[in-house]
């Protein structure tokens, strides 16, 4: 009777332990749920930093207005063979006179380096087409005309029609009257410049330059 009642003893111990161990890990496994609609968010994985648009080629480019205010500078005069069978050597400069404007313009390759206000022949006397630049000289004078000048380039070979300075009285004097047609048809044929522009040409524009004059 005792050994059995011991038994029974036994059996209920090791159900009090079931038990026990049973309800400690319902408790673990709900510390481990979250509460009812909560939801829990892993952290966000970081993005490197993008770079900002590159200014390279890929990029667009803003216009760039050539000349004032946009303006685009005159066309440049097409190139031409030399004149004349070659004679003279070619040179990189090319003279562009417009007769209708009054306006010399110098190149240089694609570069326009001057524009100057001229005056061209009366009468439509200032030869029209393709010349050379030849011979030049610091004066001459006219008995003729009764006119001289200075800084004088040779744009024919024979040297009757050049580019030259304001004309001048036999004591190298401005002539007043001749100089305030600058800008307007006023020359016996040649090419008027002013004082300090035909100094640049007489220095600048080399022997050899095509000059190339039109309407």
């Amino acid at each position: 009777m005792v050994k059995k009642y011991g038994i029974i003893c036994l059996l209920c111990a090791l159900s009090i332990l079931c038990f026990s161990f049973t309800s400690l890990q319902g408790t673990q496994i709900a510390a481990s749920d979250p509460p009812t609609g909560q939801v829990i968010s892993s952290p966000q994985t970081q993005l490197p930093p993008q770079d900002p648009p590159s200014s390279g080629s890929d990029a667009p480019t803003p216009p760039v207005a050539s000349g004032e205010q946009g303006q685009a500078a005159p066309p440049r005069p097409p190139q031409r063979p030399s004149p004349n069978g070659g004679e003279v050597e070619a040179t990189q400069y090319q003279v562009d006179v417009s007769v209708s404007e009054q306006k010399v313009r110098v190149w240089e390759g694609q570069d326009l380096v001057k524009e100057l206000v001229a005056s061209t022949g009366i009468d439509d006397s200032t030869p029209l087409g393709e010349f050379t630049i030849h011979h030049r000289g610091e004066w001459f004078f006219s008995e003729k005309y009764q006119q001289g000048a200075i800084w004088w380039v040779a744009f024919t070979k024979n040297g009757k029609y050049l580019f030259h300075s304001l004309p001048m009285d036999k004591d190298k004097q401005i002539i007043p009257e001749e100089a305030a047609k600058l800008g307007a048809p006023a020359s016996h044929g040649c090419i008027r410049l002013s004082i300090e522009d035909a100094k640049w040409f007489y220095d600048t524009v080399p022997h050899g330059t095509m000059v190339y004059i039109h309407n």
